[in-house]
């Protein structure tokens, strides 16, 4: 974790925490969401809520949408780095010269419309299946109750290697001000812009049902399909600010470029203390 004076890393910042809570800004690199840096960033965020006097369930609701925040951007990384891959991979089958497919991957990837464009060589359904495998692996290792196969092993390997080769990082930038109390969350890959209308549209729809008095019931099977990509973590996300009597649409922002993906949180810190719910 970094800020104006000081650089610390996990251990250090427990350590540390009585001051640091008392703070009011915070910059923290993240590789992964692991049970230690998962501990860290609640002793650090509940350590913080209780000293600006953060209502409990509201505190809940706030940590819990940065748990799904950093999830989205851990997907978001591996399904870049997969969709980078496989993209790769029929660049160089056209006769290209291993160089030539790169320096053309590159391009595309920088340009918008040529990287949604693209989107049709790949199969979505190829790419979520490997995300979902290389979050289960992970879970397998940190349970310790199963021991990888080669194969496994092989493929977790890459997947690491190649995100750690084009740097797909995660930062939280959390802010206290007199009124808000905002979290920053970038991860250092797009959303293409099918999906990001997808997610646009399907917080919409919740924002109709909310209106209507049965928020919840956009959890129900008839709208799974809308939920594809980060729509489901950012939609409970919004049902936390919805809980608390809060607009997320006004308050919660997503925004994505050609490398970067980042998404804004801002939560009155009036509704964070006197909210009854």
């Amino acid at each position: 974790m970094a800020n104006q004076k000081s650089v610390l890393k996990g251990a250090e910042i427990l350590q540390n925490i009585s001051d640091l809570k008392k703070r009011k800004f915070f910059h923290l690199e993240l590789k992964g969401l692991t049970k230690p840096t998962r501990d860290i960033l609640s002793e650090l965020v509940n350590g913080i809520l209780d000293e600006i006097g953060a209502n409990p369930l509201a505190a809940f609701h706030l940590f819990s949408g940065l748990m799904e925040a950093l999830l989205n951007a851990i997907k978001g990384n591996i399904r870049h780095i997969i969709f980078r891959d496989e993209l790769l991979k029929k660049l160089s089958n056209l006769g290209d010269t291993q160089e030539e497919a790169e320096e053309l991957l590159e391009v595309i990837l920088d340009t918008s419309p040529l990287r949604d464009a693209m989107q049709r060589y790949v199969v979505p359904e190829k790419i979520k299946r490997q995300v979902q495998n290389v979050l289960q692996l992970e879970d397998r290792i940190r349970a310790k109750k199963q021991v990888l196969v080669p194969e496994e092993k092989e493929f977790l390997t890459n997947v690491r290697s190649k995100l750690e080769k084009n740097r797909m990082n995660i930062s939280v930038k959390i802010r206290i001000t007199e009124n808000e109390l905002n979290l920053r969350i970038r991860n250092d890959s797009p959303i293409h812009n099918m999906d990001f209308g997808r997610i646009e549209e399907s917080r919409l729809k919740h924002k109709e049902l909310f209106d209507k008095g049965n928020s919840a019931d956009f959890f129900r099977p008839e709208f799974l399909d809308e939920k594809e990509s980060a729509g489901f973590g950012i939609a409970m996300i919004d049902e936390g600010f919805y809980t608390m009597g809060l607009n997320p649409l006004d308050l919660l922002t997503i925004t994505t470029g050609s490398r970067t993906t980042t998404v804004y949180m801002r939560y009155p810190l009036s509704a964070l203390k006197e909210l009854a719910f």
